[in-house]
């Protein structure tokens, strides 16, 4: 090839490679191509511009200038277009890289570069050489009619002679043997592609003699003494072997393209699902007999160990239809079964992956017999038994469930349990397809006006549907159509329950009826109705995807209680996920505790665990395993059996722990005790704990527990008072969620609210008012607690009120306060009771503090004054009795004395307080006042 064919080979290359990454064609430059191929970069210069005036490329002028081909429109075009090796299984996923390193070792200039195919036996570096090989064709590179030779050095190893003869051809008398002259692979696959598989298998003679074809594209026969003859090849070779061994490091220095082919247990669920599609496709072809498989013998082939790869599974594929045929002809069965109970054991040991690999399997829907089977003479088609539609498979439960004896009463509850798992499983069969695929099996019509249903009820229910809703709905209201056209029934069970529950969603599927009657003339029944509104209403479930499914253990005294149930539960579910428990009267408790706890972690899928158990020790041993373990687990007591239908059958559908918990709760109003989550059930074990919490030091803090404690004369139960203090509020938070984890943390009572809504809070206000009292009746019925009124230190029923204008200034008008202090009037019974000082004296000098505040508009709420007030009579009181306050990191986040202004009128509104009490404050107070109004 001439210099200049190589520029416009590498222009055109660059081009289309550009385009596949950007989604356009840029151009190339003159050092890119200089680059390329290793030549001046005057010399790429002059053959550009002369390929421009041939009128071959287009130069685009700037800086730098750049050059593309004329047809670069084509090109791209021709590059969305998927190639052979685009099409391979994997291409976009475990191949991915492989792919772009084949395409890159094609396309090379001048003639491709010669590559080295790595992996273990069976993974497909046959198939994958061949490939490369079309793919050339296919771009240009090859000629239609060139060459493809492949040859196996291992055929001809024992034989060194025999082998170079082969690859390089031989003279006759060449060695014993040779009666005549033999023309050499080499010499064939002029013009095409060598594949040499188990290359290592080369003598040391045979790989000298191939790496001068490499290095000089120069050969000669064996017995041939005349000067060497020239080839142009593409050398693809292949092995097992290590590419770090010895062996195969002269190879890679010669062979600059290497690419490693990843074994089938590296390759994903859905590749491997594709490989035996194909295969089963292949054997349709071969036999031309449907082929029924079973949906445990396609998991089966989908999760046993392959040692010898794809290879292996294709063979093994071939060997259950081989064992079936015997079946089908001597049955004379309409299609060619394949189960798995004739499937060998080392495949069946497959299953034992099942819980590993769940989540991809339940993606694929593998819940029916899959039929591989010859449509239009030649096409091969895969067709799900249950996807044309549901009804079927709802008539043939039925059907099933009378042949059992079942009343038509039990019949319909159950069916009403199960339509919206059909309903999930259906949807979840489809795949997210383009809308031409869909309208191969659908009509067009049936599609658009899905489509526009779709868009109408989620503007109407503001709900957003996935993509997998258009094409599973669409299939069914074609079944449904022509169903009510044969004139067949459609019965939907649960109809009244779901008109109650889901009305604006049934609306809007009786909009979709009305949609449907004026389309086709059809009137769409109400009981179908019932079933368009499910497939909106679990939509959401499906293609939802959780970690793993809740664990379901029925544990119950006796020799057979708890597993009966569960045997019932999984037989009517066709699953086995609920797992039973028998404990008998004489087994002991520790015994039974340490059974329990392994049944709950091999059940655990990390959505934890719910457990339906009777009564006694059962009851408690959700608690003990989560201490021991950390599991969540929710418990529920006089569990049912139609309880236990129900939890198994939402953790199938992959619902999580807390909405299966509810599911199971509201179906029977004859429950006992139950615990309504994980930290009740933990909570009844825990010390109950009341934090108090001041961001103005832990002594306020102190003084609200004292009052609590006060307050508690008799107690059912012990409860302890922690007193916290803030630092910030993440400190806070932090600790509130550490002591909620560890403690039964019935209330916060704090200046502060926590940020958690969960927590039951209480102001210092509302602690003073007897909001404690409300809180704790409650929770604990018996317990007693006695409220002091807010207005007296007498701590009876009845006193006389003070009057409370009469006690305490109240605000002038026009002033900035956000309450009448008035209102705190009681707060000097507090100081009174609780602290050293004098009460009437310190509430005096606070309304001198807090009006002075008021006239700078310094704002400071009812409930932050209620802890201003605490704190500062703890404050004061340590400074009397000699001890030191100390500093606080709040002083160190702002210079208060840069902020004079500020600085003063805080000093000016407490010197009343200084001076009538004796004290002097430090700065720190000053900081604890202005973080209060801050946080409130």
């Amino acid at each position: 090839m001439k210099r200049i064919e190589s520029v416009m080979m590498v222009v055109k290359t660059l081009c289309e490679e550009q385009y596949r990454i950007d989604g356009m064609v840029s151009g190339v430059s003159t050092d890119q191509v200089a680059m390329e191929l290793s030549i001046l970069r005057p010399n790429a210069s002059g053959d550009l511009n002369a390929l421009v005036k041939a009128g071959k490329l287009e130069k685009l002028e700037g800086k730098p200038v750049l050059y593309k081909t004329l047809d670069s429109e084509a090109d791209e075009e021709d590059a969305t277009e998927k190639s052979v090796l685009d099409a391979i299984i994997g291409a976009d996923k475990s191949l991915k890289n492989a792919v772009k390193q084949a395409k890159a070792a094609v396309r090379y200039p001048p003639l491709g570069l010669h590559t080295l195919l790595l992996g273990e036996t069976g993974v497909g570096k046959s198939m994958f050489a061949e490939t490369i090989f079309h793919y050339a064709q296919d771009i240009g590179r090859l000629h239609d009619n060139a060459p493809f030779v492949a040859f196996n050095c291992a055929d001809y190893a024992h034989n060194p002679q025999l082998l170079l003869a082969q690859l390089f051809g031989a003279k006759k008398g060449s060695y014993t043997g040779a009666e005549r002259d033999r023309v050499g692979l080499v010499e064939k696959a002029n013009g095409g592609i060598l594949f040499l598989d188990e290359v290592h298998r080369l003598s040391p003679e045979g790989q000298e003699m191939l790496f001068y074809l490499i290095d000089k594209g120069l050969f000669r026969s064996m017995g041939e003494v005349e000067e060497y003859r020239k080839v142009e090849i593409l050398i693809i070779c292949a092995t097992t072997e290590n590419a770090d061994s010895t062996l195969l490091r002269t190879f890679t220095r010669r062979i600059p393209m290497i690419i490693k082919l990843p074994v089938i247990r590296e390759r994903t669920i859905g590749e491997r699902w594709e490989l035996i599609k194909t295969f089963f496709k292949q054997e349709v072809q071969c036999i031309h007999v449907p082929i029924r498989v079973s949906p445990n013998a396609l998991k089966a082939f989908l999760l046993y160990d392959c040692p010898n790869n794809i290879g292996q599974l294709k063979s093994d594929i071939k060997l259950s239809c081989a064992r079936a045929f015997l079946d089908y002809v001597g049955n004379k069965d309409e299609n060619l079964k394949v189960s798995s109970e004739e499937l060998p054991e080392y495949i069946l040991k497959g299953f034992v992956k099942y819980k590993e690999h769940r989540d991809d399997l339940d993606i694929l829907g593998l819940t029916e017999d899959i039929i591989f089977q010859v449509t239009d003479g030649k096409q091969i088609n895969v067709k799900y038994k249950d996807t044309i539609s549901i009804y079927e498979v709802l008539e043939q439960k039925i059907q099933n469930l009378r042949m059992k004896g079942m009343s038509e009463k039990n019949i319909q509850l159950i069916m009403g349990l199960d339509i919206d798992t059909y309903i999930k499983q259906y949807m979840a069969k489809f795949r997210k397809d383009n809308l031409e695929a869909l309208y191969k099996i659908v009509d067009k019509k049936v599609v658009d006006i899905t489509q526009r249903f779709l868009r109408y009820a989620s503007n109407k229910i503001g709900k957003k549907f996935s993509d997998k809703i258009l094409f599973g709905m669409s299939i069914h209201i074609s079944s449904t159509l022509e169903r009510i056209r044969e004139g067949k029934e459609i019965s939907n069970p649960n109809l009244a329950e779901i008109q109650k529950s889901y009305s604006k969603e049934f609306a809007a599927a009786m909009h979709f009826s009305i949609l449907l009657k004026n389309s086709f003339d059809i009137q769409i029944p109400l009981d179908e109705i019932g079933f368009i509104t499910m497939f909106i209403v679990l939509d959401e479930y499906v293609g939802k995807e959780y970690p793993g499914r809740v664990g379901v253990i029925v544990a119950m005294h006796g020799v057979s209680t708890a597993t009966s149930m569960v045997e019932v539960a999984n037989r009517l579910l066709g699953e086995s996920h609920a797992v039973g428990y028998d404990m008998p009267l004489e087994k002991k408790t520790e015994t039974a505790l340490a059974e329990i706890t392994q049944l709950v972690e091999d059940n655990n899928e990390g959505q934890g665990v719910i457990m339906l158990v009777d009564m006694g020790s059962l009851v408690m041993f959700g608690h003990m395993i989560y201490e021991n373990t950390a599991i969540p687990i929710k418990t529920i007591e006089m569990a049912s059996t139609p309880m236990v239908l129900e939890a198994a059958r939402k953790s199938l559908m992959r619902v999580p722990l807390d909405d299966i918990y509810y599911a199971v709760t509201n179906l029977s109003p004859y429950i006992g005790r139950i615990y309504g989550n994980t930290s009740d059930i933990n909570n009844y074990f825990k010390d109950n704990v009341i934090v108090v919490a001041c961001i103005t030091g832990k002594g306020t803090a102190i003084k609200l527990k004292e009052i609590i404690e006060g307050l508690l004369l008799e107690k059912d139960r012990k409860i302890d008072i922690i007193p916290l203090e803030i630092a910030s509020m993440n400190d806070f938070t932090a600790k509130v969620k550490k002591i909620k984890r560890e403690k039964n943390l019935i209330a916060v009572v704090s200046s502060i609210k926590p940020q958690d809504g969960t927590v039951q809070y209480l102001s210092p206000k509302q602690l003073l008012e007897g909001k404690l009292d409300i809180v704790l009746s409650e929770l604990f019925p018996n317990m007693i607690v006695e409220v002091p009124c807010a207005s007296c230190s007498d701590q009876s029923r009845s006193c006389n009120s003070v009057d409370l204008e009469s006690d305490v200034e109240k605000v002038p008008d026009g002033l900035a306060a956000p309450f009448a202090l008035d209102r705190l009037a009681f707060m000097k019974n507090v100081i009174n009771e609780h602290t050293s000082l004098d009460g009437e004296e310190f509430m005096e000098v606070f309304a001198l503090f807090y009006l002075e505040l008021a006239k700078h508009n310094f704002i400071i709420s009812e409930d932050a004054s209620i802890g201003l007030i605490l704190h500062l009579a703890c404050a004061i009181e340590k400074l009397l009795s000699g001890e030191v306050i100390g500093s606080s990191n709040r002083c160190k986040r702002v210079d208060w004395h840069k902020d004079e202004k500020s600085h003063a009128i805080v000093g000016a509104a407490l010197r009343p307080i200084e001076e009538r009490l004796h004290v002097t404050l430090p700065d720190n107070e000053y900081c604890n006042i202005v973080d209060l109004m801050h946080y409130m």
